[in-house]
């Protein structure tokens, strides 16, 4: 999973780890020459940030590189302050969002690719190369609420939101639903991926999800051990999640090695994995 900021505020009371974000397309091209199985997840790419030409050229670049194991998780933006320091509209970052999307769908599956829209347009063009996986990247669409279901009906392949609730995600996956069965769209399969789920409180990650945490998410493995886990990842599953991210508590590398040690050890035979 590969987040993403680009240009956040100082704010010199908030520690560097809130502010050291890796370009996606190198970090994830440096992983994929590295990895043959891994999948790669952008978690998420902002979209408004990123002129859509350009970024859809380093993503199907990507995406042939990486052999097709790229999954595109998009999102709006939240940060007001670093939308301002970008001189992006904060208050257009949904529609900006919507036709960068149209925007890179185009150049990723069309031989004469054109569009004419508001914020970016483009005609008489070649686009390559194309994205190894047919018919484009799948786009994996964050955000809760009304125009984010609605996006996810109309141009996704899935559903990725940062934070909600077992009947958030069952709310959320009938109202997709009711909007892929309007007129010209098709229902199928809906691929529902959650990051929200932590075995293990860690303060500073819960300072920088600070915008949209729920402590109820947040399971606390040393004082409860695995049943709460399991029982919190039953709940999920239950809810209709088809992709579930467990985060953990860790400051070295020998520190999440353990932490891994243990979920596999303790609660994956809940799963038969």
């Amino acid at each position: 999973m590969l987040p993403e900021h680009l240009l956040t505020p100082a704010w010199p009371q908030a520690d560097l780890s809130t502010k050291y974000w890796y370009d996606l397309p190198t970090l994830g091209a440096f992983i994929a020459a590295a990895t043959t199985r891994l999948k790669l997840l952008t978690s998420v790419l902002i979209v408004p940030y990123h002129p859509p030409v350009a970024m859809a050229k380093a993503l199907a670049t990507l995406d042939v590189l990486a052999g097709g194991r790229l999954l595109c998780g998009v999102g709006t933006g939240w940060m007001r302050a670093e939308f301002r320091r970008l001189g992006i509209p904060f208050e257009q970052r949904g529609a900006i969002t919507d036709e960068y999307l149209r925007a890179m769908i185009e150049l990723w599956t069309s031989a004469s690719p054109r569009f004419s829209g508001r914020y970016v347009s483009f005609d008489d063009v070649s686009a390559y190369p194309k994205p190894v996986q047919q018919p484009h990247i799948p786009l994996l669409i964050g955000g809760t609420g009304p125009r984010p279901w609605r996006r996810v009906a109309a141009l996704g392949d899935g559903w990725l939101p940062m934070v909600a609730t077992p009947d958030e995600i069952a709310q959320g996956i009938a109202a997709i639903t009711m909007e892929q069965l309007r007129p010209g769209r098709e229902l199928r399969p809906l691929w529902v991926g959650y990051t929200g789920v932590t075995a293990g409180y860690d303060p500073l990650v819960q300072q920088m999800r600070g915008h949209v945490v729920d402590e109820a998410n947040v399971v606390p493995r040393g004082a409860v051990g695995p049943d709460a886990l399991i029982r919190e990842i039953e709940r999920y599953r239950a809810a209709g999640v088809t992709f579930l991210s467990i985060g953990f508590a860790w400051k070295t590398a020998a520190d999440l090695i353990r932490e891994l040690e243990w979920f596999a050890r303790e609660t994956m035979p809940a799963f038969n994995v």
